[in-house]
């Protein structure tokens, strides 16, 4: 033991040697061996370092391969130097208290908007529960020719609804001023909430308040949620009309297109998102129409094929407001202005905080909120679709009802005004068609409305010398105009509210017994236990075909298989002929067997 050489306990069979191999020195001068054992070769140093356990496997490895030590020797000192870095932004503490509060301000804001988003529809409902509990207490609402008594009850104008006062005798309540001295003061009108509470009052200017608020809030969240889809389904919609059918390159839109019209404006600048439509229409139309005007429409650069030189990658020049000023795409700006103004949920959105605000002014018009139930209610929503759906035709209709009516018109001015007479005083006759004006007027409010015509409203002919022409004046206008006209207008409402919810119905009907890929029945796959929801669930999913579709897209055209090429033209194309209508693996194999 004292003159034989030193073996580590985790030495290996290859370490029992007669002699230690001598090792390379180190930077320091001094074997590896010798300062981990230190000057007197005792192992009692190595427990101060950090690993003393794993140390004897490297040691194993020195003395196979002296070389290999050098590399783990990474004082730790040099890296507790390095930790000096956090004083910098000790400095800059004043000013990134204030990036910090933006920052944090930012966050929130965004948080408040995704919650606005979130919670349009619950914001909607709340608009409707706040409309209808305004119009309850608008029940409570009394008119009277004099002041009220302070005792009795609170009166208020109709113009504000609030406190005392005086309206105009129209009926909406507002004040004449000092007009309304005089005789006119009889024609004076009061409103009065009647309540014996005093709670009614102070609670429906609460639930204005925020009634606006609400309305206001929900504009917002309907920006954040609908508007991006809006526009993005107007691009895409532009996008398949420029690659596929060719607008504005083979054909123009009609003069009465305002649609296509607007969206002319687009085709050129440079934040219209689809740069690779504008690729594929030039390389698809560029050879026929030439490229240079197509690249024009398009606002393209033929000589880098790139979008126009104001969306080229350049050095950054320095920010300011005029830098950005710059930076604005006026005409995309614009036309998205555009497409939003004329989105009808966002104008009915529009119309519902206008008469929101206006409610305060006179809150009577709280009550036109109360519509908003038939746009919530999708049944409701079909109603009043019915009216809109043959809306050319019934416009038409209406037209041909006032042409028809002032041709009555014109034979009453002539030939039958003395039978005009509305008075029951014979002293101050009260004559309805001594002008022509008057005359239409009268036949379009009174006639058309008369369920027997205009001779239930007029005199009877009975002993005058017009007694036949009256005869036939009569009796032709209740056959043209009411029984003829009339039930046409409620004939195209009629066939259209049924039209369409046959439509929904059949729509129901096919989605639930039929199926989406193959069109099948359901009654031919349940001859076997939940053949049908088998087959739409493994065979014909829609969500795999989609799938499919999305993996097209994704994937290089250069790596497409025959059938993958095959599917991928016809979906260019908009041709769904690839989808297996009328077949499926079932029925084939039937045919087989067969």
């Amino acid at each position: 033991a004292d003159g034989g050489p030193f073996r580590p306990e985790g030495a290996g069979l290859g370490d029992m040697g007669d002699t230690t191999p001598a090792e390379p020195p180190t930077p320091e001068g001094s074997p590896i061996i010798k300062r981990k054992l230190g000057v007197d070769g005792e192992e009692e140093e190595l427990p101060p370092e950090p690993e003393p356990e794993p140390e004897p496997e490297p040691e194993k490895a020195d003395a196979e391969n002296g070389e290999k030590e050098e590399v783990p020797e990474t004082p730790p000192e040099p890296p507790k130097k390095a930790a000096p870095p956090p004083p910098p932004p000790k400095k800059e503490g004043a000013g990134g208290a204030g990036l910090e509060f933006w920052g944090e301000l930012e966050v929130q804001r965004v948080k408040f908007l995704n919650y606005l988003s979130r919670n349009f529809y619950t914001l909607r409902f709340l608009a409707l529960f706040l409309a209808f509990a305004i119009n309850f207490i608008l029940l409570f609402y009394k008119v009277s020719d004099s002041p009220p008594g302070e005792d009795d009850m609170e009166g208020s104008a109709a113009g504000g609804l609030s406190g005392a006062g005086s309206g105009g005798g129209s009926g909406w309540g507002s004040g004449a001023g000092e007009e309304a001295e005089g005789d006119e003061d009889e024609n004076m009108v009061y409103y009065f909430l009647e309540e014996s509470t005093g709670y009614m009052e102070p609670a429906l200017r609460c639930l204005s308040l925020l009634h606006t608020l609400v309305a206001f809030l929900c504009i917002i969240g309907y920006n954040c949620l609908k508007v991006p889809l809006v526009i993005f389904k107007r691009e895409k919609e532009l996008a398949r009309k420029l690659e596929f059918d060719g607008l504005y390159i083979t054909e123009q839109p009609e003069d009465d297109d305002v649609k296509g019209q607007w969206d002319r404006l687009v085709l050129n600048t440079p934040n219209y998102w689809d740069k690779f439509v504008k690729r594929k229409v030039l390389d698809k139309h560029g050879d026929i129409y030439g490229r240079e005007r197509i690249a024009e429409l398009l606002g393209m650069d033929l000589a880098t094929l790139e979008i126009t030189a104001h969306n080229e990658r350049k050095p950054e020049p320095p920010p300011g407001l005029l830098t950005w000023l710059m930076s604005i795409d006026v005409k995309y700006q614009i036309w998205k202005f555009g497409v939003i103004f004329t989105d009808n949920s966002f104008l009915y959105l529009g119309w519902y905080m206008v008469m929101s605000l206006l409610g305060h002014y006179n809150n009577f018009f709280f009550a036109a909120h109360l519509l908003d139930i038939a746009m919530g209610v999708k049944t409701l929503r079909t109603i009043l679709s019915s009216v809109t759906h043959n809306g050319k035709q019934l416009v038409m209709t209406v037209g041909l009802l006032a042409v028809v009516v002032y041709l009555y018109t014109v034979v009453a001015f002539n030939f039958f005004r003395k039978f005009y007479n509305k008075s029951e005083d014979e002293d101050e006759p009260d004559m309805k068609c001594d002008d022509m004006m008057t005359c239409y007027l009268f036949h379009m409010y009174v006639g058309v409305r008369a369920g027997g015509g205009i001779g239930d409203e007029i005199e009877d002919p009975a002993g005058d010398e017009y007694e036949l022409y009256r005869v036939v004046f009569d009796i032709t206008f209740f056959f043209f105009v009411i029984v003829i006209l009339l039930a046409i207008i409620q004939g195209l409402i009629i066939d259209a509210f049924g039209e369409l919810r046959d439509q929904q119905e059949q729509v129901k009907e096919d989605m639930e017994t039929k199926c989406f890929i193959c069109g099948i029945g359901s009654d031919y796959f349940d001859t076997t236990p939940h053949g049908f929801e088998t087959h739409t669930l493994e065979e014909h999913n829609l969500a795999n075909y989609m799938f499919f579709l999305m993996y097209l897209i994704n994937k290089d055209e250069t790596e497409h298989t025959g059938q993958e090429s095959y599917v991928w033209k016809m979906y260019q194309e908009r041709c769904w002929d690839f989808f297996p209508a009328g077949d499926c693996f079932r029925k084939q194999y039937e045919d087989q067997l067969s």
